[in-house]
């Protein structure tokens, strides 16, 4: 296969990745493979489309992965998230790009976090009221605030609805992707 092969086949799996992240809030193990496989596969081939060397692709995946981790131990990420951002790595390398995606996922997901704080205010205000008074039956109950975390038989509290970073990443990585292409071997 040619790096463009591998390129296009990386756009088509961010996307997906980024469908399914940004529609279930999940990112499902078999995907995350498929990114490792095919990642593992262009770096160590020589056919990585960022001509990125492998010792190269191993440490922006273990950055990726460590720096993350503390964030899944939190409970403020997901695991698929933390696993998604190690195959980034793998794919970019210990790189700017790795920065620039992780910085532009980041600054989606906290505009995401942004417009969730700000309808939650307008859902507790009389406007947010209204609004929903004039809304039909379906949109009404999709806009409805959501009731209060529940509790688990453990006493441990249920995340009832998270912000979709590896999507978000995913988005980052389809921009950069298109914008750099496959670079030339120096």
């Amino acid at each position: 296969m040619t790096p463009q092969l591998y390129q296009h086949f990386l756009l088509l799996w961010l996307i997906a990745a980024a469908a399914m992240d940004l529609c279930t809030r999940k990112v499902r193990n078999w995907m995350v493979l498929l990114g490792l496989a095919s990642g593992a596969t262009a770096l160590f081939s020589g056919v990585q489309p960022f001509w990125v060397e492998p010792w190269d692709g191993l440490a922006g995946m273990l950055a990726a992965f460590a720096v993350l981790l503390p964030f899944y131990a939190l409970r403020w990420m997901g695991a698929g998230d933390v696993k998604f951002a190690a195959v980034m790595g793998l794919w970019f390398g210990f790189s700017p790009y790795l920065l620039l995606i992780w910085i532009g996922g980041s600054l989606l997901a906290g505009l995401h976090g942004l417009v969730v704080l700000a309808w939650r205010g307008l859902q507790r205000s009389n406007y947010g009221a209204l609004l929903q008074a004039w809304l039909p039956g379906r949109l009404a109950v999709a806009f409805a605030m959501p009731a209060p975390h529940s509790t688990m038989p453990e006493g441990r509290r249920t995340i009832q609805r998270s912000i979709p970073y590896a999507g978000y990443m995913a988005l980052a990585a389809i921009w950069v992707v298109i914008r750099t292409g496959p670079q030339s071997a120096s």
